[in-house]
């Protein structure tokens, strides 16, 4: 159900009213600008490394969800994207609610994707690899495989342990109290990941650099 004008953001306005406004050729864009960053939740987002990546990721899925739907799918992307920017913005600087938001939507998307009839498609929404080397999965882990594990770790500490260690190809980090679990093994390894973790606490992310593949 669409939400009332008067809860949306300064941000979702904007963003719903030039999609509404432009014309059937142009392409509403997903991805954060933070030069032109318009409420202090996309301020906070701007400032940390890991909401941006997050950020970066959501907005490649939409781009490419948003090119194979129809005019009429189009419209509604356009209008649950900015619904979705107006609860976002509720977060109001809070790294837990925004990361929680940023994986719940990527989750929703790549579902989608898997769903679309795409030939060829599957190779194409692999996830990016940010410049340090490093991409993610999120709300998933790879089990039984930890060779060492740190608590209260920030996620940048945990990447550096990873690649401090040269068996190191992947790590999975705890959202809720920064755990840092360090494998010596990648999707490429173990044919899946688990993404049915109670509460969904974890991200993947593997260090690309070590991969075979």
């Amino acid at each position: 159900m669409t939400k009332p004008f008067s809860a949306f953001s300064r941000a979702a306005f904007l963003f719903l009213a030039a999609t509404t406004t432009a014309s059937a050729q142009d392409t509403p864009d997903f991805h954060m600008d933070c030069h032109a960053a318009r409420t202090n939740n996309e301020t906070f987002i701007c400032s940390d490394e890991d909401l941006l990546r997050r950020d970066a990721q959501l907005g490649e899925l939409s781009d490419r969800l948003y090119s194979f739907l129809d005019a009429q799918g189009k419209a509604e992307m356009a209008r649950e994207y900015a619904e979705w920017l107006a609860t976002r913005d509720d977060c109001e600087d809070s790294y837990m609610c925004n990361a929680s938001m940023y994986s719940e939507r990527i989750t929703f998307l790549q579902e989608e994707l898997d769903h679309m009839d795409a030939p060829g498609f599957a190779a194409t929404a692999s996830p990016s690899v940010g410049a340090d080397g490093f991409g993610m999965v999120a709300n998933a882990g790879i089990p039984g495989h930890n060779q060492e594990s740190f608590p209260g770790m920030t996620l940048d500490i945990c990447k550096s342990i990873c690649v401090q260690r040269p068996w190191c190809k992947s790590i999975d980090f705890d959202r809720t109290n920064g755990a840092c679990y360090v494998q010596p093994v990648a999707q490429e390894d173990v044919g899946s990941l688990r993404t049915d973790y109670p509460g969904n606490p974890y991200d993947h992310y593997f260090y690309a650099p070590r991969l075979r593949n």
